[in-house]
């Protein structure tokens, strides 16, 4: 067997179904979170990354990906303390630290506070009662809009009709 026949054999194909079949079989959101517009928006990236020119071999792309890779994450790293060009929202406020505690931490509270933050699916459960503002009044939270018996609601696009005069 020729040297590259046993190459990609014994180690490429192992380490492909490693790194992306098996990631892509225990997180099945990415088949439906990734869609042609993150693709060809990545593909953006990748070939500002080279300024456009042609990559001479494989090893080129992979450095630039891990590159990118790498610069996600610490952009991540810098939102949970507040830091950089994103920010925290809605429910992932809670993961929030600031500069002071994150510089102070060990690395490997930071790594746990960081594995939390990417494991956040941000689904919470509405509370069961709605309390107001200065505290005094407490309602249930119902899962409907109020609505006049007999209404429904309707897609924007459906015409409207009127009764036959």
């Amino acid at each position: 067997m020729c040297q590259r026949a046993f190459y990609l054999k014994s180690i490429s194909a192992p380490t492909c179904v490693r790194f992306v079949l098996q990631v892509l079989q225990n997180n099945s959101w990415i088949g439906r979170a990734w869609t042609n517009n993150n693709a060809e928006s990545y593909n953006h990236v990748l070939k500002s990354k080279n300024d456009w020119k042609q990559l001479r071999n494989v090893t080129d792309l992979v450095h630039n990906v891990k590159a990118l890779v790498q610069l996600q994450i610490k952009e991540l790293q810098r939102s949970l303390r507040g830091d950089g060009n994103f920010m925290l929202t809605g429910p992932f406020l809670k993961h929030k630290v600031t500069y002071e505690a994150w510089v102070g931490y060990t690395d490997d509270r930071c790594t746990e506070v960081f594995r939390k933050f990417l494991a956040d699916t941000g689904n919470r459960q509405p509370p069961a009662t709605i309390t107001s503002s200065d505290g005094a009044l407490a309602v249930l939270n119902t899962t409907k809009v109020a609505r006049k018996p007999g209404q429904r609601k309707r897609p924007h696009a459906t015409k409207t009709t009127c009764a036959p005069h």
